[in-house]
C-alpha cells in the first residue's frame, strides 16, 4: 500500500445542528407599560401613569416618554369636562384658563400624542407592571435604565409623586417640569430631578427663593442673569443629549428660558 502524502488541510468535527427558531426573544413585546393606576395626588381622580419606551419627538429625541392621563375620559373629553385637572392641577396653560379661543399656549397637542397613548392604553397594549411575570419586570427595568426619562410628556409629575420619585431613583437621567411646585411637599427631593415651570418674573423669583431651578416661558426678549435660552432653540440640541432640565441633579446651576409664541 502506498503512503498518502500528509494534507495541509484538516477536517475536524463541527456542530451542524439547526438554530432553534422556537427560542423566545429576550425583547419585551409591548411598546410601553403602565407603572401605576390609582388616585391622582392632585385631585384624587383615577389616573394612569404610562411609560412609552421610544420616541420620535424632534425636541426631546429618543427618550422614554411618561404620560399622566385620566382613565375614564379621553384627553379631549377631560379638557371639556375639567377632569384634566387630575393630571394638570391648576396649571395656567390649561385650555380652561386661556383668555381667548385663539390662545393655545400649552405645548402639548392633546389630540395627537396623549389621545393615541390613551387609546392604546385602553386596548391593553401598555400592561400594568405589577401584573407582569418576574422575567418581564426585569426587562422593563432594563429598558427604564437604558435612556433618559421625560416625566410629563403630558400631565404634571406631581400627579403621581410615588411613581415619579421611583423613576428618578431608577434612572438619574430624568427631565421634568412641574407647574405645581408652589404646593409641593418634600421640596428638596423633588427639586433634585424636577424643574419649576414658571410663567412670570414674579414666579421665577419665588421659585428661586424656594430652592428650585426653573424653566421659564416668556413672550418677550428678556432673561434673568442666571437664565440661558433653551439649547434646542439656539443650537437644535435635543433633550436626550442636553440634560439641563434635571433639577439640581444637573451638572448646571443655570436656569432655562424659552420664548412662547402666545396667541391672543
Amino acid at each position: 500500500m502506498l503512503d498518502m502524502p500528509e494534507s495541509k488541510y484538516t477536517l475536524s468535527k463541527r456542530d451542524f445542528s439547526l438554530v432553534d427558531k422556537t427560542a423566545k426573544s429576550n425583547r419585551f413585546s409591548y411598546p410601553g407599560v403602565t407603572p401605576r393606576i390609582g388616585p391622582s395626588d392632585l385631585t384624587g381622580d383615577t389616573i394612569a401613569t404610562i411609560a412609552i419606551f421610544n420616541s420620535t419627538n424632534d425636541k426631546t429625541g429618543n427618550v422614554i416618554q411618561v404620560y399622566f392621563l385620566p382613565v375614564d375620559q379621553t384627553p379631549m373629553q377631560a379638557i371639556r369636562s375639567g377632569l384634566d385637572s387630575a393630571v394638570c392641577g391648576d396649571c395656567i396653560l390649561r385650555p380652561i384658563n386661556r383668555k381667548s379661543d385663539d390662545d393655545d399656549s400649552c405645548y402639548v397637542r392633546k389630540f395627537h400624542g396623549p389621545a393615541k397613548v390613551w387609546a392604546t392604553f385602553k386596548s391593553g397594549r401598555y400592561p400594568l407592571v405589577k401584573d407582569l411575570p418576574a422575567k418581564d419586570k426585569t426587562k422593563v427595568l432594563s429598558i427604564l435604565k437604558s435612556k433618559p426619562i421625560r416625566l410629563g410628556a403630558y400631565g404634571d409629575p406631581l400627579a403621581d409623586i410615588e411613581t415619579s420619585i421611583y423613576l428618578a431613583a431608577v434612572n438619574p437621567q430624568v427631565l421634568g417640569y412641574s407647574h405645581q411646585w408652589k404646593n409641593a411637599e418634600n421640596h428638596e427631593w423633588l427639586q433634585s430631578f424636577l424643574m419649576a415651570s414658571v410663567d412670570s418674573p414674579q414666579d421665577y423669583e419665588q421659585a428661586k427663593d424656594s430652592g428650585w431651578r426653573t424653566y421659564r416661558h416668556t413672550i418677550d426678549n428678556l432673561a434673568f442673569d442666571n437664565e440661558i435660552v433653551c439649547p434646542h432653540k439656539t443650537h437644535g440640541t435635543q433633550c436626550a443629549d442636553c440634560g439641563l432640565c434635571s433639577g439640581t441633579n444637573s451638572n448646571s446651576t443655570r436656569d432655562i428660558v424659552t420664548k412662547t409664541l402666545k396667541k391672543g
